[in-house]
């Protein structure tokens, strides 16, 4: 059984659960937010579990800078395409590596990925079939054609080939390529964010995605409870740039929304060229500092959503409407669908209204792939941003559509 104290959530087990936030962080403490209930410790992770995979994936990191010439497209013995090194040591690529060898080739990296797909995705059964030295031979004979024809490449200029010491090639990049590994990014999060926890976190060995709540800006109304995180990202292998995205996140659902006006400055930065590390990483603690003072306001956006109300127009109509002015795709739009009529089941006096599609669209959007994923918030963000006048103008729009209107939006919705 808990018991309210002066905003914070008793439990019998273990006090306070918010007090490790005053021992930490002050900066929100001054802003009169309160603390987290215990409730979201079970919810998310700790920097501890996470950071202990990522030091422990530092540690397998060898990184070769090299020109082309110093690798030869192979079959070895065991009938695989690799890249064997001046040294004689193999390296089999990744699906990513061969993408980056692919665009530097100017060729198509899905047909070199599929010379090793052992299941065929043209059938729904999806029948495996084994492959042998000759589709080996086909990819290597393709490597040979493409980025390793001396007439086309300067072979002699450098080159950055992240490998792990297992032999395999996670990605082959310019040479120009700024390293900022996981490491560095975390331990920067972390400083800045002390008593932080790690939501809907997708991280592994060569990306980290992820929210990072702030736990003393938790505030609690009616339906929920709301308070502000930070979207973060960052790739060892090229494949997003660095980013930090203060946000708002809803509590029943984890819901995330990236707002477009009331916050702070995003922090977007590429891999390329000579990276102050120093720089940036005062940027990102700069970034969090001011977006504090902000979380409030941007919260009472999203609360306000729910005077602005459907007037008896379907939901449907609305969600569909409201999906085809952000250019959200058919099958896209349908699991927006299916995510309201969750929304409308937890929260049902509140869904017919902007705040149930703003959530809907954040709440599908957590079933997504880290880029899809950002996008949908962002996108909640712009809803949510909506002004009364606008939305009339979208209910008004959503009241003419018809059934064909409807299923060119979504596609069957019986489906």
């Amino acid at each position: 059984m808990e018991e309210k104290i002066l905003g914070q959530k008793k439990s019998d087990a273990t006090g306070y659960a918010g007090d490790f936030v005053l021992k930490n962080q002050k900066t929100s403490e001054a802003q009169g937010f309160r603390n987290v209930s215990k409730h979201w410790y079970d919810k998310c992770e700790t920097y501890d579990s996470v950071m202990d995979q990522i030091a422990n994936d530092q540690n397998k990191i060898q990184d070769i800078r090299a020109p082309l010439s110093d690798f030869t497209p192979v079959v070895n013995d065991q009938n695989e395409a690799v890249l064997r090194y001046k040294d004689g040591r193999d390296f089999i690529p990744t699906d990513h590596a061969l993408k980056n060898i692919a665009v530097a080739g100017r060729t198509s990296d899905w047909f070199l990925r599929d010379l090793r797909e052992t299941k065929n995705h043209q059938t729904k059964d999806e029948v495996s079939f084994k492959r042998d030295a000759g589709d080996a031979e086909l990819l290597v004979h393709c490597l040979n054609e493409t980025l390793w024809r001396t007439d086309r490449f300067d072979h002699d200029v450098e080159r950055l080939w992240r490998t792990w010491d297992d032999g395999t090639l996670r990605a082959m990049l310019s040479n120009k390529y700024a390293i900022v590994n996981n490491q560095w990014m975390m331990d920067i999060v972390r400083e800045t964010i002390p008593g932080g926890m790690l939501s809907h976190w997708r991280g592994d060995a060569d990306n980290i995605f992820g929210n990072v709540l702030i736990p003393d800006s938790i505030r609690e109304e009616d339906d929920s409870d709301y308070g502000g995180m930070l979207s973060i990202g960052n790739s060892e292998i090229g494949m997003r740039r660095i980013s930090s995205c203060p946000s708002v996140f809803r509590a029943i659902c984890m819901n995330g929304c990236i707002w477009d006006q009331e916050k702070g400055k995003d922090i977007k930065q590429v891999h390329r060229g000579e990276l102050d590390l120093l720089f940036l990483g005062q940027q990102i603690k700069a970034n969090l500092t001011n977006q504090i003072p902000l979380m409030n306001r941007g919260i009472d956006l999203l609360l306000k959503l729910k005077d602005f109300r459907s007037d008896g127009v379907p939901m449907s109509n609305i969600v569909g409407q409201i999906c085809s002015d952000n250019k959200i795709t058919k099958k896209q739009s349908f699991g927006v669908l299916k995510a309201f009529l969750v929304e409308k089941g937890e929260v049902d006096l509140m869904a017919n209204s902007a705040f149930g599609v703003v959530n809907a669209i954040t709440r599908f959007g957590q079933t997504l792939g880290d880029s899809d994923w950002v996008k949908f918030d962002e996108i909640g963000g712009k809803v949510a941003n909506i002004t009364e006048p606008k939305w009339n103008a979208t209910v008004q729009r959503a009241k003419s559509l018809d059934e064909k209107d409807l299923e060119k939006m979504f596609g069957s919705i019986s489906a």
